[in-house]
């Protein structure tokens, strides 16, 4: 008998510890008016969690993940800081004051440093993730957005919107090294695989600009497939499409429509429309689970998230989320369930 209840009390024990799930692919989605994120299982597509605004607040406005899947980051516009997230437990770990407002972030490719624009700043700041820290700056000008980092990992596209151009940063260097102009503030771009071609979004276009690295000029305008409604009055910030995803191989671009509610799919590089697929009120952003099976759009209108069947070419479902949701960022994390 004195055995059976030792083998009773060690399930007890085991039932009430937590439980490790096995790495899966989530969705992580900044809802910018809630100050939460909300996680969504991948492929799956279902809301398995959020993180609640008393970890989150202070309007945030951009997501993103450590390569290893240890470390969720997200830039809040209130407190003028970022805040680090463990991936597994969601528990707050500390956050970074960056003195300004921090726009769109990124993680450079070993997981060590994370590179935060200050849009009301004219520094590109450096935080060393493991000391906790600010460790280094650039000086890029006031308005920077939007930042995706190169194919190599070695430099740092930063986009601005006063300025009306993308600098080239190399992050070895510590330099502005490059600067593509254009007529209107930038908005969300992205850099081909082979880092020849940057699809690049702006202020008051319907539609994308195609720009030849080597070069710096505009090889091309493309036209969004959806008109804008006839009578459309365009108020600064002059959002008319926000969103660029392209795949790994670089021939697929999609785009978001944000005043017609759609997104677009076109061949690359001859851009031919493969589809235009009607999604929720103002898309705001685009990824791509990791087997590019599915594509996830933000519509910040409807507090939903669309989900594009990328063989079928069709919307297939829409998950609500929270209030303004924006930004998102997709991770392989080992996470803590209870």
């Amino acid at each position: 008998m004195r055995i059976f209840w030792r083998i009773v009390q060690a399930l007890l024990v085991l039932c009430s510890a937590p439980v490790f799930a096995q790495p899966h692919e989530y969705l992580y989605v900044e809802n910018s008016a809630a100050g939460t994120v909300s996680v969504i299982a991948v492929p799956e597509n279902k809301l398995v969690g959020t993180i609640p605004a008393s970890k989150i607040g202070h309007h945030p406005d951009d997501v993103a993940i450590t390569p290893d899947g240890s470390m969720l980051l997200v830039n809040r516009l209130d407190s003028e800081d970022v805040v680090a997230l463990d991936a597994r437990t969601e528990k707050v770990l500390f956050t970074v004051p960056v003195g300004g407002v921090p726009n769109h972030i990124t993680v450079s490719r070993d997981g060590r440093l994370l590179y935060v624009p200050i849009f009301n700043g004219t520094e590109l700041k450096i935080v060393d993730l493991a000391a906790r820290k600010i460790v280094g700056s650039v000086d890029i000008g006031m308005g920077a957005h939007a930042t995706r980092l190169s194919p190599d990992g070695k430099r740092l596209y930063v986009g601005h919107m006063w300025n009306q151009a993308i600098m080239v940063v190399d992050l070895a260097k510590g330099e502005v090294v490059r600067t593509y102009e254009f007529d209107r503030p930038v908005r969300p771009f992205a850099v081909s695989p082979d880092e020849k071609t940057l699809y690049v979004q702006t202020s008051n276009l319907s539609g994308f600009y195609v720009v030849d690295t080597a070069s710096g000029r505009i090889a091309r305008k493309v036209e969004m497939p959806t008109p804008l409604p006839p009578g459309t009055t365009l108020s600064f910030p002059y959002t008319v499409d926000h969103g660029l995803a392209l795949t790994a191989d670089g021939k697929r671009l999609l785009a978001a429509g944000s005043m017609t509610g759609h997104v677009a799919i076109f061949a690359v590089p001859d851009m031919k429309v493969l589809a235009d697929i009607p999604v929720g009120r103002e898309p705001n952003w685009i990824a791509l689970s990791r087997d590019e099976r599915f594509a996830y759009v933000s519509n910040r209108k409807d507090d939903t998230i669309s989900v594009i069947d990328m063989a079928a070419l069709r919307e297939v479902g829409r998950i609500a989320v929270g209030d303004l949701p924006q930004r998102m960022h997709t991770a392989i994390v080992d996470r803590e369930v209870e």
